[in-house]
């Protein structure tokens, strides 16, 4: 059985030049960060393109990278500011305007494989209609807490907040959900970890 290879030593391979490590950091973290992508830019085109920058540019500066030991949060980071930046070069937002004008979409498929009974495609309709009601911010915070896994740190750093501020905006995401779906939070909690699983 192969060994899984750590964050941190994957990291230290790009690091020393590892074309192989940045190969397979690549295959490992494309679809998640693909995925994020989408829901921020709604842009397939500018989505690879901001991929294949924020790849470039790793490679390009491997030797003056900072450590890490969570690949996945330090990719979703550099994705979240390319995808800023490639907003603002496209003239589609001016910077002072993103934070209001943030577009994060959260729809979910309910074709998906994993979705068999009726009941469970009515609850993943009814979370991706009420997804549809919140904010981009709220949309975003409940992506990354609950779907990508982060800790409050990693979110508030990611999203410019503070600590508590992320947890502001995450109790405020998940009562606003639970109002519009009219389901207590133990109930709001499974759905959640049901389309994640």
């Amino acid at each position: 059985m192969e060994k899984e290879i750590s964050d941190y030593d994957l990291w230290q391979r790009l690091l020393k030049g590892d074309r192989l490590a940045l190969n397979e950091i690549y295959t490992q973290n494309f679809s998640p960060l693909y995925h994020y992508g989408m829901r921020m830019l709604q842009d397939e085109e500018g989505v690879r393109d901001c991929l294949h920058n924020l790849f470039v540019k790793l490679w390009e500066n491997h030797k003056t990278l900072k450590p890490t030991d969570h690949i996945r949060y330090y990719l979703l980071s550099a994705l979240r500011n390319n995808i800023i930046n490639y907003r603002v070069k496209e003239s589609k937002f001016q910077k002072v305007d993103l934070e209001t004008h943030e577009v994060f979409d959260l729809k979910f498929s309910v074709e998906s494989d994993y979705i068999r009974k009726e009941e469970q495609h009515e609850k993943v309709k009814q979370l991706s209609d009420a997804m549809n009601k919140l904010t981009a911010r709220q949309k975003e915070i409940i992506y990354l807490k609950y779907f990508e896994e982060m800790d409050y740190d990693e979110i508030a750093e990611l999203m410019n907040l503070s600590k508590k501020g992320a947890y502001k905006l995450s109790a405020r995401a998940l009562e606003a959900l639970r109002e519009i779906l009219n389901v207590d939070k133990a109930m709001l909690m499974a759905i959640l970890f049901m389309i994640k699983h």
